[in-house]
C-alpha cells in the first residue's frame, strides 16, 4: 500500500471516530436534559439502572444517598455551570438550572449535618 492510500484510510478512520464522538456527546446531553423525566417515568429496576449510569460509589448515610457523578456526567454538569454563568452575564433566564448550585451540598451529604 502506498502512502496516499494509508493516509486516506487513516483519514476515514478519524472521520468515523469524530462521528461516533458527536453521537455519544449528543446522547449524553439528551439524557442529561431529560434525566428527571426519565427517572420519574421509570420502574424501580430502571431507576436503579439509571442511578448506576449516573453515579459511582453511592452510599447510604442516615437514609440519604451520598454520591459522586461519573466522569462523563460530571463533565456535563461543569458545562451546565459554565453555560449558566455565561447566561447570567448576558441576562438570560437560568430557571431550569437553579438546582445546579445546590448539587455539591447534596452530593457530599452536608445537608445531614
Amino acid at each position: 500500500m502506498d502512502r496516499i492510500q494509508t493516509l486516506a484510510m487513516e483519514m476515514e478512520e478519524h472521520s468515523r471516530a469524530d462521528h461516533d464522538y458527536k453521537t455519544t456527546v449528543g446522547t449524553v446531553l439528551s439524557v442529561a436534559r431529560r434525566s428527571r423525566e426519565i427517572f420519574e417515568g421509570a420502574e424501580l429496576p430502571e431507576k436503579r439502572q439509571f442511578i448506576n449510569f449516573l453515579v459511582q460509589n453511592p452510599q447510604l448515610k442516615e437514609r440519604a444517598l451520598i454520591f459522586e457523578l461519573k466522569r462523563s456526567m460530571n463533565t456535563v454538569l461543569e458545562l451546565a455551570h459554565y453555560s449558566a454563568s455565561k447566561r447570567k452575564t448576558i441576562g438570560i433566564s437560568t430557571d431550569r438550572l437553579s438546582w445546579l448550585p445546590r448539587l455539591p451540598f447534596y452530593r457530599t451529604g452536608e445537608y445531614l449535618r
